[in-house]
């Protein structure tokens, strides 16, 4: 939120010392702060899908993998399809003046917080894409990489119903 502050031009921030402005205003930027921050994890998301995706496109690569890992890896990118979806279309930390469901603003901190978890472990799942698409297919360390990458996407959709939880806890 400080960044979107920061980037708050001359007039905004003149009129955000206006009384009744700077609550629209404070409103505005929360909005924007929860908008930046589901893109970025949703970017990061998208970097490691499309690791995992290409580390296959090598059809002798692809050949090294049974039947079973090949449905274990197509787990991998349909998951990661559907979590990647759940954020990008998540219900925002806020509500706009005439939204039937308001969000309690000062309880707004908590969904950030929360948020910054989920970026953490995006980015921690890219790493680890990145690290099994350095690995030969097939193998036993490469198989465990990819039960590992499912792992964390449950992890992450886990925390994606938890965000809902907050949600509707800060919902009149």
């Amino acid at each position: 939120m400080e960044k979107v502050r920061r980037e708050m031009g001359l007039f905004e921030k003149i009129l955000s010392y206006v009384p009744g402005y700077r609550g629209y205003k404070e409103k505005e930027l929360r909005r924007e702060s929860d908008r930046l921050i589901r893109m970025e994890i949703v970017n990061k998301l998208k970097m490691a899908k499309d690791i995992v995706r290409k580390s296959l496109t090598n059809p002798i690569a692809a050949q090294k993998i049974s039947s079973e890992d090949a449905w274990r890896f197509d787990a991998l990118i349909s998951n990661l399809d559907r979590v990647i979806q759940r954020i990008d279309r998540a219900v925002a930390g806020y509500a706009g003046i005439f939204d039937a469901v308001k969000v309690k603003e000062d309880k707004l901190d908590a969904v950030i917080q929360h948020d910054l978890s989920l970026i953490e472990k995006a980015e921690a799942l890219r790493t680890n894409a990145e690290s099994m698409a350095r690995m030969e297919p097939g193998k036993e360390e490469w198989r465990r990489l990819v039960e590992d990458l499912l792992s964390k996407v449950g992890e992450l959709d886990m925390l994606v119903d938890k965000r809902v939880e907050i949600l509707r806890g800060l919902v009149d």
